[in-house]
């Protein structure tokens, strides 16, 4: 092996050694920012890591949405027990979690419950 090989060769194996260490520095600090974030943060950030669990992810979401939705309309009518408004809400606030489309949803939804309890607050102080 010529002087020049032998430099190269110990050049690789120096960039395979850094390339290795910034792996794992990289991961370390994933893991120490995933670990600070909440249980639902961490969910989210493992479901959207490759494009396949991302599609994945966003399908179990939909289904998940959907379901509390459905369940939300069905105890919304007129006597059948349940939380209805309640659900549909809760359904679309877990829809937005990956949607944009239930977001535009929910807003004007919030903005209406945010007002119903103000006026719900004021009426129960003046009691």
């Amino acid at each position: 092996m010529t002087e020049k090989e032998h430099h190269l060769s110990d050049h690789d194996s120096i960039g395979d050694k850094i390339e290795h260490v910034a792996e794992e520095f990289v991961d370390d600090v994933e893991g120490a920012m995933e670990s600070a974030l909440p249980w639902h943060l961490r969910l989210q950030a493992w479901g959207r890591r490759t494009p396949t669990r991302h599609a994945i992810w966003r399908a179990v979401i939909l289904l998940t949405g959907l379901i509390v939705v459905a369940v939300g309309l069905l105890t919304s009518i007129p006597g059948v027990p349940g939380p209805g408004l309640a659900l549909i809400f809760l359904g679309l606030v877990i829809l937005s979690s990956e949607f944009a489309w239930a977001h535009r949803l929910r807003d004007p939804l919030q903005r209406l419950l945010d007002r119903f309890m103000a006026w719900f607050r004021r009426r129960r102080n003046k009691n």
